[in-house]
């Protein structure tokens, strides 16, 4: 049976749109249970195994890519035409966890949204404070270029009258 003969959904109790943070939460979990250190079961090294290989192809976006374009699809888009057997026949603990991943998904979705949010609000306030701090120095140079230009009119003025001067004593 080759990778692609494998429902690497079914076996992490995934939806095939599940995002990053619910395969990983999957994984978390399915390791919890099946681990063979934790679970005396015969069949858990085996199960541990094919979690590990669903995990380490639907974790990496580039190979699970590869693996939902070359798996066949059936009527529904699943693999074998059917819903995964793991969600018809989910014990009610798993239906829990499941639900319990949906919303931490969730959760992290509102955060990413808030932080997005904040960004964006910190993004606006340094915009503003960057427009007032270029709006006051461009009033400092301006009150610096009309304090010189009346300091060179003084100049201009004092020199003109000591030119004035000088030529009345001539």
């Amino acid at each position: 049976m080759t990778a692609h003969d494998k429902d690497y959904y079914a076996i992490m109790q995934v939806d095939e749109l599940a995002e990053s943070a619910v395969i990983a939460a999957a994984y978390k979990a399915l390791a919890a249970k099946y681990h063979p250190d934790r679970n005396p079961s015969p069949t858990a090294t085996r199960q541990m195994q094919a979690i590990n290989e669903a995990y380490a192809v639907l974790s990496d976006p580039q190979k699970r890519a590869e693996y939902d374009r070359q798996r066949p699809r059936g009527r529904n888009g699943n693999a074998n035409g059917h819903l995964p057997t793991a969600h018809l026949s989910a014990s009610p603990a798993d239906t829990r966890s499941r639900e319990r991943f949906e919303r931490l998904a969730q959760r992290i979705r509102e955060l990413q949204e808030h932080a997005l949010q904040q960004i964006q609000t910190i993004q606006e306030r340094s915009a503003q404070q960057i427009r007032d701090i270029q709006e006051r120095a461009a009033q400092q140079v301006k009150a610096i270029q009309d304090q010189t230009a009346q300091q060179i009119r003084e100049i201009q003025q004092r020199t003109a009258e000591q030119i004035r001067s000088l030529h009345e004593n001539l």
